[in-house]
Formats: structure tokens, C-alpha cells, sequence
């Protein structure tokens, strides 16, 4: 097999992985179990998001500044201004456990093309609401993007993560794999043919 070749179906697939099953292990964790702090007008919100899954009808107490909850509840509050109602807090937690196991199954190349496909569309509308929708990044002059520092590198984030996520789709998990060991073909065997004098060549 030519560098070329191998390039191409195994070494960046197999890069692609790890990068990608170590980034979103690391987020998946902090979301998961992870503490922050958040403003009282954000413990607000929160607290309004889970009043709208009980009855609804109890008063939401003012909150104070540097409570401490977990991580996830950014991802629920990010869900919740993206109009998505009482959708906010199962979504947030869902984002959050996938990017934990979405991680760890592309870190062991099993389900990679399924689980690098749930992440496609994670970055997609990830890029979609925060890039063009809440940073307007379409909207400005392209050479003035670098002076916007957090949704510069916020957009230079997610479009590699995105190819990259996209291409493990296309190629599949490469070597070091797990689906190879469950879903793998029986090695091909070698075609027979016949020299120049018919002898039959194995």
C-alpha cells in the first residue's frame, strides 16, 4: 500500500479518532460532572426551565450570584435560547451524556460511522445557532472576523471538528478499530493466475 493510500484510510482516520474521541470525552465529562457557577439571572432561567416541567404554577425565587451547579446546565440555558422550551433541559443532558459516549466510542472505533455522524450534527447546529445565528458571522465584512477574538476561534473550532467528523462518516474508524474485530470481513484471498507458460500461480 502506497504512503498515499495509507494516509488516506488509515493513519487520518485513525487520527481523526483520537482527537475527536479525546476532545468530546474531556467536554462530556465536564458537562457531566463538573461544577460552575452561574449569575443570579441565569439561576433564574434555570429555575424557570424546571419550573415549566412540574405544574409550572410555582413561584421561581430570586437567585443568588456564584451558585454552583453542574456544567450541564450551560448547555440546558444555551438550549433554552434557541427557543426550544421545555425540549431545553432533556436535550442539555442528552448533548452532554452523547459527547461522553460519542467520545469514547470514536476513542474505541466502535459504531465509529454512526457516532461520528451524531456528531456531525451536534458541530452543524452548534455552527449554525452560534456562529451565523448569535455571532453573525455572515453577517460581518469576512476580513473583519479576526477582530472578533471569541467567535473567530469559535468558528475556527468547529468547521475542522466538522470535517473531520464528517470524514471518519466516509472512511470509517481506520486501524486500531473495534469494528473491524465485530464487523470485520474475512481477509480476501489472493487471486490466482497463470504465468506465461499457463502454469497456474497462487
Amino acid at each position: 500500500m502506497s504512503i498515499k493510500n495509507m494516509g488516506g484510510t488509515s493513519i487520518i482516520p485513525l487520527l481523526s479518532r483520537f482527537v475527536l474521541g479525546l476532545a468530546f470525552i474531556i467536554s462530556g465529562w465536564f458537562f457531566c460532572f463538573q461544577t460552575i457557577e452561574l449569575s443570579s439571572d441565569d439561576m433564574t432561567r434555570l429555575e424557570q426551565i424546571r419550573a415549566s416541567h412540574s405544574d409550572g404554577a410555582d413561584a421561581v425565587p430570586a437567585a443568588a450570584d456564584g451558585a454552583k451547579v453542574l456544567a450541564v446546565n450551560r448547555l440546558v440555558l444555551h438550549f433554552q435560547g434557541w427557543d426550544l422550551g421545555a425540549w431545553a433541559q432533556p436535550l442539555g443532558w442528552a448533548a452532554a451524556i452523547f459527547q461522553l459516549m460519542g467520545g469514547l466510542s470514536l476513542l474505541l472505533g466502535l459504531c465509529t460511522r454512526i457516532a461520528a455522524l451524531g456528531f456531525c450534527v451536534l458541530i452543524g447546529g452548534a455552527f449554525w445557532q452560534i456562529t451565523i445565528q448569535q455571532n453573525g458571522m455572515f453577517e460581518m465584512n469576512p476580513f473583519t472576523w479576526r477582530d472578533h477574538s471569541a467567535a473567530w476561534y469559535t468558528m475556527l473550532s468547529q468547521l475542522p471538528m466538522f470535517i473531520l467528523a464528517f470524514g471518519l462518516v466516509l472512511t470509517g474508524g481506520g486501524p486500531l478499530c473495534v469494528d473491524k474485530l465485530v464487523f470485520g470481513r474475512a481477509p480476501a484471498q489472493p487471486a490466482k493466475g497463470k504465468s506465461k507458460k499457463g502454469v497456474e500461480l497462487e
